[in-house]
């Protein structure tokens, strides 16, 4: 993650859970990934949530996957004293998704909604979890995948760059040695049109 948006998640860390945006854009994005990340892995042994913040999927995820170990990844370090005071459930550890301290192989399910375009460095952060997922695995991938009307209303707040075309990140998942699915739709915007999506992959 950028150093600017540490420094901004650090400092909402402690009201984040109380925004408006919770009901209307996190709460359905984070069901609708537990809902694909079940089909994609019903039984998980051991869940990564990168991006995790104040762990609201995280506490959702435990109850779609009683048995799995959970752990959450931030690289703001707010967010992870947020999710531990709100008495998340897994273990949560303050790192940037470039260097993920956890062995190779280690988890059968990674998740990360709406964290991507936030990341330093795309390609080196899939890698890695391409590095940490175990053969079989799954990622869901859940961003805000600009297609090109999207990223015709970005361009003014030079945002576009970041938010990334599905074909584009199925490319880079590719290159992390990552088999993309199809594309999911998790939100939809005004008209109907696909503003939150999920690229799934599968580690061979």
């Amino acid at each position: 993650m950028r150093d600017r948006d540490v420094g901004r998640f650090d400092r909402w860390a402690p009201t984040y859970e109380k925004s408006g945006l919770q009901a209307s854009f996190f709460e359905p994005v984070h069901e609708a990934t537990l809902r694909l990340a079940s089909r994609m892995a019903p039984r998980p042994h051991r869940v990564l949530d990168v991006g995790c913040g104040t762990g609201a999927l995280l506490r959702r995820a435990a109850g779609r996957f009683p048995d799995a170990g959970l752990v959450g990844v931030d690289a703001a370090a707010g967010m992870i004293e947020a999710a531990r005071e709100g008495g998340t459930p897994a273990n949560l550890v303050c790192a940037p998704v470039e260097h993920l301290p956890f062995d190779d192989g280690e988890f059968d399910l990674v998740l990360s909604t709406v964290s991507f375009h936030h990341w330093e460095d795309q390609q080196k952060g899939l890698q890695e979890i391409g590095r940490v997922l175990a053969p079989g695995g799954s990622l869901v991938l859940v961003d805000i995948f600009a297609a090109s009307w999207l990223r015709v209303m970005l361009l003014p707040m030079k945002l576009h760059g970041k938010f990334r075309t599905p074909a584009v990140a199925s490319r880079m998942l590719r290159s992390a040695g990552l088999t993309p699915d199809r594309r999911h739709t998790v939100l939809k915007g005004p008209l109907g049109l696909p503003v939150v999506s999920a690229v799934p992959a599968g580690k061979p």
